[in-house]
């Protein structure tokens, strides 16, 4: 390095510092990020995307490379081998099938490139650096839990007509909350023979699925007390069904339908506070996406032990009675944040 490049580099170095410190450096060169997004249909996927970009911008010296599966995971896989054949340093997925990913991130991991996989897991174990994501079981056992206290407040004991609007199932997310549902479920029916589950069909996280889904459901079976969701989309589209076969009554009223979903999306906010949806598990994309961009720098900046090999990011249930509340403000309405830009 002769003088001019020495004098560039540590002016690069002292400008880094007055940003906070953060360098993000892969042996002295400018450190390659390469993203993958299941799709930017959901807005949970948008918030996460959001999270990564800001992120990756509070680095100097970290580039990201940004695309899209637009929900197919044969397009997902060829993205990421073209994202390995560009010589990226790390990749952060968001795998659309835990299965069909596997090959891929085996092909990073001989390559010597850490894979961060985020909300979503490959089915390969260790094959990825970290895995970060919600405690999905615990949601759906959560979303069981809250249900049948509802259904004991209504009725003085654990009773009534209950649906299962599964996510996607053959991702993580969908498989994960499906099951911590129906072992809770299980548990509490055993308990309470009145407890019902009439229906479980995948809406596989989508909106129109989920209202079609649901419009049968309710022609079948007169009497629903309510109905557990994958995630706020499938929640917004049997709220739609609801309302379209005018079965939508205030909360306190005995034949309102409890509508539960999952995530924290804006249109999940919006019918909480209106009184339309009782309750959503929400996550936080934009604090979860930050953490798996400081995992990929301190893999190459700082102690690579001290990176957990699967972690569980915090959740919290939003209600109408604390969806303002000090303490859901500490956590972060994502969905608010994305809104306000």
């Amino acid at each position: 390095m002769n003088r001019r490049e020495f004098m560039l580099a540590g002016a690069s170095v002292v400008a880094a510092s007055t940003l906070g410190g953060r360098l993000a450096f892969a042996q002295g060169k400018p450190l390659k990020i390469g993203y993958n997004v299941a799709t930017l249909a959901n807005p949970f996927f948008q918030g996460m995307t959001k999270g990564v970009v800001d992120a990756v911008k509070k680095y100097p010296g970290m580039t990201l490379l940004n695309t899209n599966a637009n929900g197919d995971a044969n397009t997902q896989s060829t993205m990421v081998v073209d994202l390995i054949n560009q010589g990226v340093d790390a990749l952060i997925l968001n795998p659309i099938n835990a299965n069909s990913i596997v090959p891929v991130v085996q092909q990073a991991e001989k390559k010597k490139i850490p894979v961060f996989t985020l909300d979503r897991g490959a089915a390969c174990g260790d094959c990825q650096t970290n895995f970060l994501e919600t405690d999905n079981v615990a949601l759906g056992r959560e979303g069981a839990q809250y249900i049948a206290a509802q259904l004991k407040k209504r009725y003085g004991k654990v009773q009534g007509n209950v649906v299962n609007l599964v996510g996607l199932l053959g991702t993580t997310a969908g498989d994960d909350r499906d099951k911590g549902f129906m072992d809770e479920f299980k548990k509490i029916s055993a308990e309470a023979p009145d407890l019902k589950l009439v229906a479980r069909q995948e809406a596989q996280f989508d909106q129109e699925k989920a209202f079609n889904l649901m419009s049968q459901i309710m022609a079948a079976n007169p009497q629903i007390d309510a109905v557990f969701n994958g995630n706020d989309d499938n929640a917004v589209g049997a709220l739609r069904a609801v309302r379209q076969a005018s079965r939508n009554m205030p909360i306190d009223d005995p034949k309102h339908i409890i509508i539960i979903g999952i995530d924290g999306t804006e249109q999940a906010l919006t019918a909480i506070r209106k009184g339309d949806m009782d309750a959503t598990l929400s996550q936080n994309p934009l604090t979860m996406a930050a953490q798996a961009v400081d995992y990929v720098n301190a893999y190459f900046n700082g102690d690579k032990s001290k990176i957990p090999a699967h972690q569980f990011w915090p959740h919290i249930l939003l209600t109408k009675a604390n969806i303002d509340s000090a303490e859901v403000k500490s956590y972060g309405l994502w969905a608010d944040d994305v809104t306000k830009g």
